[in-house]
């Protein structure tokens, strides 16, 4: 039975029913947030086209949320490289782009494989592990912190900080105590990349020591210097942490892909694209609001209206797609909308692919014999991120 609405268990569970519902309908769907005194609420677009066309849309549409909110009330988020238009976005994504270049990814591959193969000599000793809490939450941070240039040992605080905020700040779950854990974690991770910030020196190569010239050189404030070390944790870490346990679990309960991949692991890339469709890590973009009259799909969306692509409403579209609902690692062509399109597509899309594929090729190679414990999943109650509660495999 479909979910009734995304603030309910059935769609955590398996959101895709209601996605199908939503795409059938007529007008996009209203997310009632009353909460939201802005605007009461959103917009959700769930068809591939419409999806496809907001992403594009970056003139008609602004994500700076500043302009929503007094600046006595702003935090780092505001600041964020995620929440900002044109001029202040170009200038922001183009100080911290650097690592995320093809050159820079291919500068710290050797590391990848490094932590990868020292996070699977923990497992091989072991007959029963949970995947997620073992691989796929320490592997990303661990990444992500070298890059910044956060110290080795903070990496456990991160993950903690980092997993906290992905459920406090979620736009459906209307829950005071998890909110208010959130703004502790906020106001912790403020203050430790403040302090990190301040330090005389930095790792040579990290983002830190770069972003830090650069507030030297008036490029940018601390304030928004500091919300872009904080931004690419938290999107460096969460969503790659999906990935990873999400791919396994697919290729797991497809026994017949996982055979298929092992007798071909040079499908490895098109395996990763089609967990990024199958079950997209970041389900939903952050919210736009429209700046000029939008029609989209004959629908008209006032100036001030909040609108949201639904990424893995369209991911599974089946005027885009043929058999969406099935999992097919050969997928040809596979034009999914993972990582958004236009001036705001991801930052870090070319890290993820090569964390997923160094992972994945390695995993292949070095554990043979690996299944679920259990057949059902269970997935966090979240409708911002695709994410398993845990992951338990039996390695021997």
């Amino acid at each position: 039975m479909a979910a009734s609405s995304p603030f309910s268990q059935e769609f955590y569970q398996n959101p895709y029913p209601l996605y199908r519902s939503m795409r059938e309908q007529p007008r996009p769907y209203w997310l009632e947030m009353p909460e939201d005194s802005h605007t009461g609420g959103a917009w959700l677009l769930t068809r591939y086209d419409d999806v496809k066309e907001v992403l594009r849309k970056a003139q008609d549409t602004s994500l700076d949320i500043k302009r929503l909110t007094p600046e006595a009330q702003r935090n780092p988020f505001h600041y964020m490289l995620l929440y900002s238009d044109p001029p202040d976005h170009t200038r922001l994504r183009s100080l911290v782009a650097a690592p995320f270049t093809q050159a820079g990814v291919n500068g710290v591959h050797d590391m990848i494989v490094r932590v990868v193969d020292n996070l699977i000599d923990d497992l091989l000793d072991c007959g029963e592990v949970d995947f997620v809490a073992h691989f796929a939450e320490p592997f990303p941070v661990s990444v992500i912190s070298q890059i910044i240039g956060t110290p080795y040992e903070d990496r456990i605080k991160l993950r903690e900080w980092t997993a906290i905020l992905g459920l406090a700040f979620d736009s459906t779950i209307n829950d005071p105590a998890m909110r208010a854990r959130g703004v502790v974690a906020l106001k912790e991770m403020t203050e430790y990349f403040a302090e990190l910030i301040r330090r005389p020196s930095q790792p040579p190569g990290s983002i830190l020591q770069a972003i830090i010239a650069d507030t030297q050189a008036a490029k940018c404030s601390p304030a928004e210097a500091m919300a872009q070390c904080m931004l690419l944790l938290l999107a460096g870490h969460e969503t790659t942490l999906n990935l990873l346990a999400n791919g396994l679990y697919c290729l797991l309960a497809h026994p017949q892909e996982l055979a298929r991949l092992r007798r071909q692991p040079e499908l490895v890339d098109s395996m990763v694209n089609e967990v990024l469709r199958y079950e997209t890590p970041f389900q939903r973009a952050t919210f736009r609001v429209c700046t000029a009259s939008l029609r989209i799909n004959g629908q008209e969306f006032g100036v001030g209206e909040r609108i949201s692509p639904v990424m893995s409403a369209a991911n599974r579209d089946p005027s885009q797609f043929e058999n969406p609902d099935v999992f097919d690692i050969t997928r040809k062509p596979n034009r999914h909308l993972s990582f958004g399109l236009g001036i705001h597509r991801c930052l870090g899309e070319k890290l993820a692919r090569s964390e997923a594929h160094i992972a994945f090729s390695r995993i292949l190679q070095r554990l043979p014999q690996i299944e679920l414990v259990q057949d059902k999943a269970t997935w966090k109650p979240r409708s911002l991120f695709r994410a398993l509660e845990s992951l338990p495999i039996r390695l021997q």
